[in-house]
């Protein structure tokens, strides 16, 4: 069963983050949602025509020159936040668009975790493929609900102790075969934040 196309993939971050090894939270808490990641950002910026290393949180991780020869789309302007409180993990996040209509666009989650790349591996949905080459585990899968938008291709992937997911969202009417085809490069752009983030 595949995953909603939003809120289950930032629930799942955040589940985790609050996880030990053994797969139970470590308190009686409930999971942050989607809509709570946003409004815990404690640093955010507006939109940033161009220069990604001027938008703030996950951005200057992404190869904007890399992202557009993938695509084959010219994405301009980038949007990021970052924040850490006691309540919630380290985050970063950053969303991409063209500025020409709402999709396509891309976003991307960084989110600090305790939990074990095996408590990462239980909570991944059926129907993932495996990457190789991505930290220490990762998988994509494309989602084709009807949501408004095109096909959607979902990249996560655990790094020690990060947990990383990028989405690139198609414009509606996009065939899914095209988007599959993407994966290679997505994967290389993927490799390209992994090691962005080490080297922060």
């Amino acid at each position: 069963m595949k995953r909603a196309l939003i809120a289950v993939p930032a629930a799942l971050l955040l589940a985790l983050a609050a996880c030990s090894d053994d797969g139970e939270p470590e308190d009686g808490d409930p999971a942050d949602t989607a809509a709570n990641t946003a409004t815990s950002e404690e640093a955010s910026t507006g939109p940033v025509e161009l220069d990604l290393t001027e938008a703030d949180g996950a951005c200057p991780l992404i190869d904007s020159a890399q992202l557009n020869s993938v695509t084959g789309e010219d994405f301009r302007f980038a949007s990021g936040g970052s924040g850490e409180d006691a309540e919630t993990p380290t985050q970063m996040t950053c969303a991409m668009q063209t500025g020409e209509a709402a999709y396509p666009d891309l976003t991307l989650f960084v989110i600090g975790t305790e939990a074990s790349v095996e408590v990462y591996e239980e909570e991944l949905t059926d129907g993932v493929e495996t990457v190789d080459g991505l930290g220490e585990a990762a998988y994509w899968i494309v989602h084709t609900e009807d949501t408004g938008a095109g096909p959607a291709l979902e990249m996560g992937w655990y790094d020690g102790g990060t947990i990383f997911e990028m989405r690139y969202t198609t414009p509606e009417a996009t065939d899914a075969a095209a988007v599959n085809a993407l994966v290679p490069g997505f994967t290389e752009l993927a490799q390209g934040i992994a090691a962005a983030h080490s080297a922060n």
